[in-house]
């Protein structure tokens, strides 16, 4: 059994991924804990085309399928590394609560703003400093 600490670091990486799919495993893979070689740079990759994809207005909705199964997917696989099965659970769980959180306050802040951008880049900077300290 994982203890408290690393199921709370799973937990972690789940607020990031609701944020942004592909940091929680990217923030393992900059740490060394997901990859060696050439495959340790495609989820930073990754994660730096998401962040500039957010930010087109045709980018579908984090609550539409395909973003919902990418955030169990990243979230859930980055917390079954940190803390295994019950880390891959809470992550998981997290990952869908914040999807929900961050979706439904993007749009009035956007709305308060003109712009979506302030809010996008924002929830970027905060998905990276959770994930980067979920995974000191």
């Amino acid at each position: 059994m994982p203890d408290r600490s690393a199921i709370l670091s799973a937990a972690l990486l789940g607020v990031a991924g609701g944020m942004r799919t592909f940091v929680p495993p990217a923030a393992l893979s900059v740490r060394g804990r997901l990859a060696d070689g050439p495959l340790r740079w495609v989820a930073p990759a990754a994660a730096a085309g998401e962040l500039i994809a957010d930010k087109h207005p045709a980018m579908e909705s984090r609550l539409e399928p395909m973003g919902i199964a990418g955030r169990l997917v990243g979230s859930g696989s980055a917390g079954f590394v940190l803390a295994g099965p019950a880390g891959a659970a809470a992550a998981a769980a997290v990952a869908m609560a914040t999807a929900q959180v961050c979706a439904r306050a993007r749009a009035p802040l956007a709305a308060r703003l003109g712009s979506d951008l302030p809010g996008a880049l924002a929830e970027d900077a905060v998905s990276v400093a959770i994930a980067a300290l979920a995974t000191r």
